[in-house]
């Protein structure tokens, strides 16, 4: 259950639990109860950090929640072949985020790529979104969320940067960890160059995915 909901009001209280309540039931069997109580509460600690309007965090949480579940329910087996891969690191707002987004730029629609974190923060860093923006890769719309067991037993492959290894080491999941520095505090020259050192080890990868997996129709 979300770990503050003592702390808000009846209406609010209400709201969540009926959210709860809505993506159990269209999750059942899909994905368990919880991934969907870390994914909505990551979902609600996202919008309700810059929302001016609180009464509208309920429903926009839930929506947010719902996306991402429904990548999770693809990992965990409705992904028509595609090879899935997990990005885990310490707060998934910078390194996991942008092999997410260049590993999509690179085989778009033939793979099925997710980021997590270990311990996740509010929101991406600032010039990681910038200096992805600037090679078409759009992560105003995403933010930081925690790895689940489940995501970890889905993917076919776990990449990690910082202490992600450490949790990546403790499954079976096939795993390699990336050592690439952390973009949080650094100018945004020194962050595209984190950039295109992911950028080269993602091309890397995405030749060392198994062709006879992917699903280009």
């Amino acid at each position: 259950m979300l770990h503050d909901l003592e702390d808000l009001s009846l209406d609010t209280k209400i709201a969540v639990r009926a959210a709860r309540e809505r993506l159990n039931t269209e999750f059942v069997g899909k994905v368990g109860q919880e991934s969907v109580d870390a994914v909505l509460q990551a979902s609600w600690d996202h919008i309700d950090a810059g929302a001016r309007i609180k009464n509208h965090v309920p429903l926009l949480a839930e929506r947010f929640a719902r996306g991402q579940l429904w990548a999770l329910a693809r990992m965990n087996g409705h992904h028509e072949g595609l090879p899935a891969v997990l990005f885990l690191d310490t707060h998934d707002g910078g390194r996991a985020k942008m092999a997410k987004g260049l590993l999509g730029l690179e085989i778009d629609g033939e793979v099925l790529a997710f980021s997590a974190g270990v311990d996740p923060e509010v929101d991406v860093v600032p010039e990681v979104l910038e200096v992805m923006h600037e090679v078409g890769v759009s992560l105003e719309q995403s933010f930081p969320k925690p790895y689940t067991a489940e995501m970890l037993q889905a993917a076919d492959l776990v990449v990690s940067f910082g202490d992600g290894e450490a949790v990546a080491s403790s499954d079976d999941t096939p795993h390699e960890h990336w050592d690439v520095a952390d973009p949080r505090g650094r100018s945004l020259d020194e962050v595209r160059a984190i950039r295109d050192d992911i950028a080269a080890r993602v091309a890397d990868l995405a030749a060392r995915l198994p062709r006879s997996q992917r699903n280009t129709s």
